[in-house]
């Protein structure tokens, strides 16, 4: 499913996927919450949930504890996420123009609600890409957790940030979970091609899209214009989660690769 942004985002909850009316994105959902200094919103989903902080500065608390904390924005620096089990009541008080996406799924599993910043994420900012392909596919890519690190989670979740003019992603590749990816550009009015199977959408701020199981996907930045995206994945309750290259394409993995014009 393709979800196109009517920029800019309103103030409060901003619903990009819902597990009603997205039944192929196996209960998954997700939204932005966009917020202004002085005010405040209460949460207590039946789901686990992860609060991204896009940009701002706002005050969580849960489960008796709290903290303030500040992100100039999602492009140059890395990510603080606040992860919490289904039941978990979650304040989040604004005291500057703040966002905050926001992805929840069913987990009845219990585990520990964690505030993580930076060097807690499974990986903080990890370099992708290189000494591959010529260099078109490199990407730095922040994983906040999966089952490594959570193995309580229903969730396998990050950022990227995708270099101008190059692709990330790629080779194209599928898995039988569903997985989003929800886009920002720098400048704003940017935007990117997303590899849907056979087909491909211009996607730009704030879209968002929904891709369903098995369907190859990878993606391609225009020049000049830097792309972040969180991307989302579902994991399966009880199975480990695999992904897999279209194997045409597998071979420009290979750092020996001959690629033009080195072809020679």
């Amino acid at each position: 499913m393709r979800y196109t942004a009517k920029n800019p985002l309103q103030a409060g909850y901003n619903p990009m996927i819902d597990a009603q009316r997205h039944p192929d994105m196996m209960g998954m959902e997700f939204g932005v919450y966009v917020m202004n200094p002085g005010d405040r919103a209460a949460f207590n989903y039946p789901q686990e949930a992860v609060f991204d902080l896009l940009h701002g500065s706002v005050a969580f608390r849960w489960d008796g504890e709290a903290r303030t904390v500040s992100r100039a924005d999602c492009f140059h620096e890395d990510a603080i996420v606040l992860h919490v089990p289904q039941g978990t009541h979650v304040e989040i008080i604004c005291t500057d123009t703040a966002e905050i996406a926001i992805a929840r799924t069913a987990n009845p599993r219990a585990f520990a609600a964690r505030l993580l910043m930076p060097d807690d994420c499974l990986f903080r900012s990890e370099q992708r890409g290189i000494g591959v392909m010529n260099g078109m596919a490199m990407r730095s890519t922040r994983t906040f957790f999966d089952r490594s690190n959570c193995p309580e989670t229903n969730f396998y979740i990050g950022e990227v940030v995708h270099q101008p003019g190059k692709w990330s992603s790629f080779p194209p590749h599928t898995h039988v979970e569903p997985e989003m990816y929800y886009y920002r550009f720098l400048p704003e009015n940017g935007y990117a091609l997303a590899e849907f199977g056979d087909d491909a959408y211009k996607v730009k701020q704030n879209d968002l899209l929904g891709m369903p199981e098995n369907v190859p996907h990878a993606q391609a930045c225009t020049p000049g214009y830097a792309e972040f995206y969180l991307w989302c994945i579902r994991l399966q309750d009880d199975k480990p989660f695999i992904s897999t290259f279209v194997p045409e394409h597998e071979w420009v993995n290979d750092p020996n690769a001959r690629i033009f014009p080195n072809e020679r």
